[in-house]
């Protein structure tokens, strides 16, 4: 009885035990497991394997980001290759940016096991190489240039048959997807996405980088690249190694100017402020910032004149151009109804003065009839002949015996129809 109950109270013990030690597993984070090196402005490659974890089986997925941070920064890139069953965390660690640590997650896809594993990366500053050369390589993406040999074959056509003079400090300055800088997927999904590859070195371009340089050189402003281009001189060394080339992104980089600002003569100040995106853009040579101190001060007087003052004046010259035809020539026109209103005010003036005086020999004692009715037929018709006559044509003055003068119906009388004798021409 005694045994039984000892029994039961070292199973209970030992469960107890057993989940006290999963909680505390729990809650005290892991140990560092690995510590890495890595150079700024110089690519830093981690590769990630299941014997870095406890798994039996490469059948492993990773889930990299940065400890205690949901992902990656923008500097650092994360790709898996199905061929070697391996993961690549990759990147070019910027000037500055100090020690870090990546936490990786990796699940057993049989078992659905969970391991967890931080790789503490210190980082040791150097200057930024002066010289480098940029190009993309369209049949491969990342995690095929990262095994097998490939960096080796590519090292060879970029010493040996193109820049020979940086053989003794050539290193890989950056290496990117073509989808991370910008390009589209292609429309195939079995075709490669492309990978963007940078060498830099303290020597200068040698005359092969230069010559094929200004062959190429007509080809930047295409995007995406010409397939009918002419093929480079230097080409076949590419694809003796396997290498497709996109002509149209191959640059040569001068960073003599850069490296003053960015290299050993940046303050330290300058450094600890700077965030780590923006180091990384400036890494990759697709932006700069420049301080407050290194800007120019720039003057808006010309931009206001261009801007405010010559269309003003302008404006100004052209109302006075409009005042002065308006005004000036209105004042000099002479008018030209003058001479035709004095004319008919006159006429007007002698018809009421002729009408008055008829008016006054009708009620005289002995009026001769005859003198009467030609004076005022005379009158009658010279003014009804002329132009500015306000009185009709086809009306006559005549006076009658018992007929007042005044009376309208006499003024408004046509004139007789004119005489016409037999197939003569008629006459008045």
């Amino acid at each position: 009885m005694s045994s039984a109950i000892l029994s039961v109270s070292k199973e209970r013990f030992t469960r107890m035990l057993v989940v006290g030690i999963a909680v505390c597993m729990m809650f005290v984070s892991p140990a560092t497991g690995f510590i890495k090196e890595a150079l700024s402005s110089q690519l830093f490659i981690l590769p990630l394997t299941h014997h870095n974890f406890t798994f039996r089986t490469p059948e492993v997925t990773y889930q990299p980001s940065l400890l205690d941070m949901p992902d990656l920064p923008s500097w650092l890139h994360y790709s898996y290759s199905q061929a070697v069953r391996t993961g690549f965390i990759y990147g070019t660690p910027p000037p500055g940016i100090g020690d870090f640590k990546v936490e990786v997650v990796a699940r057993d896809r049989n078992t659905y096991e969970t391991s967890q594993q931080i790789f503490s990366v210190d980082v040791i500053d150097q200057p930024r190489k002066p010289f480098e050369v940029k190009f993309k390589i369209k049949n491969m993406n990342v995690e095929e240039l990262l095994v097998g040999n490939r960096w080796d074959r590519l090292n060879q056509v970029i010493c040996n048959d193109l820049w020979n003079e940086s053989s003794h400090d050539l290193i890989v300055t950056s290496l990117v997807s073509a989808i991370h800088r910008g390009d589209r997927l292609p429309p195939n999904p079995d075709a490669r996405e492309g990978v963007y590859v940078s060498y830099g070195s303290s020597a200068e371009f040698s005359k092969n980088l230069r010559q094929l340089e200004t062959e190429v050189k007509p080809l930047w402003n295409h995007h995406p690249c010409p397939s009918y281009f002419k093929k480079a001189s230097f080409e076949r060394f590419f694809v003796q190694q396997g290498f497709d080339i996109d002509w149209c992104s191959f640059r040569l980089q001068d960073n003599r100017a850069k490296v003053s600002r960015h290299g050993i003569e940046m303050s330290e100040m300058d450094a600890a402020h700077k965030s780590p995106v923006i180091s990384a853009l400036e890494n990759e040579g697709r932006v700069y910032l420049h301080r407050r101190d290194q800007v120019q001060k720039r003057s808006y007087t010309y931009d206001v004149v261009n801007t405010i003052l010559v269309p003003m004046v302008v404006m100004l010259v052209l109302l006075g151009l409009l005042t002065l035809a308006m005004c000036c020539h209105r004042n000099n026109m002479m008018p030209k109804s003058q001479d035709i209103q004095m004319v008919q005010y006159a006429s007007l003036q002698r018809a009421t003065d002729a009408l008055r005086s008829l008016k006054g020999r009708e009620h005289s004692p002995h009026p001769s009839t005859t003198t009467t009715t030609t004076q005022v037929d005379t009158l009658t018709r010279s003014r009804t002949a002329s132009p500015s006559s306000t009185l009709p044509r086809n009306s006559s003055l005549r006076c009658g015996g018992g007929r007042r003068f005044e009376d309208y119906a006499t003024l408004s009388r046509p004139d007789p129809p004119p005489y016409q004798r037999n197939g003569t021409t008629p006459t008045r």
